[in-house]
């Protein structure tokens, strides 16, 4: 449970329960009640009697996508300062068709051509004026206007299993992509370039960020799980897994970050970032700087309770549903 303080998230609780290996595969639920009764255990821990009025379900899978949309605008008064709304109108604008372009990449997708699918939201990231990255454009004088939309969709069949899970007349729910909330967060904290990497159960989420946004993210079907019974091989192994995570955004906007923030990779793990440190090494010409994504680091967040690295994509995912970045 979080709400919004001064600009920052505060945690006020928090709850988990246990789960079926099998309960979830690929991001996909597949065993409802299980995962029903698991989420209200976690809900009734966390909300101590007092309920909460919204709930977001972060879920990562092979076909979820977030489209990161660029529309830009010429202001025909660039002398004049702009106003309110002028700004709702352009947002409103940018939103639409951001939307229509987002259709458009699922309808030439492969992987989700014929396939129902629903769209999860459409997140303005940031504004650019003349250049210039803002907070707000109200006052400010220009001619060139960008805005960066966020849209993010997901089969039907992933989202609707998932929220079906947390439904009730009471609260309103909604979904989120994981491998997105954390890396939103991640940028927000002031973070300008960064690659984000999430290890889960069967699937690999990443991120990447540049200039505190959010401009590519991925997630492929190959996570702990797979290496535990391959110790043998594990070297080898994770060679393959570093290059399926450094290979697919290798191609975006520049050279790969030199930093890259790691969640849900066990001690026994550590071949893994240690093999993505080669891969990145030889991308770059130069060492990269490799560590876990603690709560330290994310500088808009605050805590009443004890908050460990296995909670930051609820964490971000309670930024998105109290509207943080306004």
């Amino acid at each position: 449970m979080a709400r919004i303080e001064a600009g920052h998230l505060r945690v006020l609780a928090r709850g988990e329960a246990g789960l079926a290996p099998d309960a979830i595969v690929g991001g996909l639920v597949v065993d409802r009640p299980g995962v029903s009764a698991s989420l209200a255990a976690a809900l009734g821990v966390a909300e101590r009697g007092v309920p909460t009025e919204r709930t977001v379900v972060a879920i990562d899978g092979d076909d979820v996508r977030t489209y990161h949309l660029t529309t830009p605008f010429e202001r025909e008064e660039s002398t004049t300062p702009i106003v309110r709304a002028e700004v709702d109108q352009a947002l409103r604008e940018a939103r639409n068709e951001a939307a229509r372009r987002a259709q458009a990449e699922v309808e030439d997708d492969p992987a989700l051509r014929g396939v129902a699918t629903a769209r999860l939201s459409d997140d303005v990231a940031g504004v650019v004026l003349d250049g210039r990255p803002l907070e707000s454009l109200v006052g400010y004088h220009g001619r060139s206007l960008e805005v960066h939309t966020d849209v993010s969709v997901a089969p039907l069949v992933l989202s609707g299993a998932a929220l079906a899970t947390v439904a009730s007349p009471r609260r309103r729910a909604t979904a989120v992509p994981g491998i997105y909330a954390i890396a939103r967060l991640v940028a927000e904290s002031g973070i300008a370039d960064a690659g984000i990497v999430r290890l889960g159960a069967d699937t690999t989420a990443l991120a990447l960020v540049r200039e505190r946004r959010v401009v590519g993210t991925r997630v492929f079907g190959l996570g702990r799980d797979a290496f535990a019974l391959r110790e043998q091989t594990r070297d080898a192994d994770a060679r393959i897994w570093a290059e399926c995570v450094a290979l697919p955004l290798a191609p975006r906007d520049g050279p790969l970050p030199e930093r890259w923030l790691f969640l849900g990779v066990p001690e026994t793990l550590t071949a893994l970032p240690n093999a993505l440190a080669v891969i990145l090494e030889e991308a770059r010409g130069g060492a990269a700087r490799i560590g876990p994504l603690s709560p330290a680091i994310l500088s808009r967040v605050f805590s009443d309770v004890a908050v460990h690295g296995d909670d930051l994509v609820a964490v971000g995912a309670a930024a998105i549903a109290a509207e943080l970045y306004g």
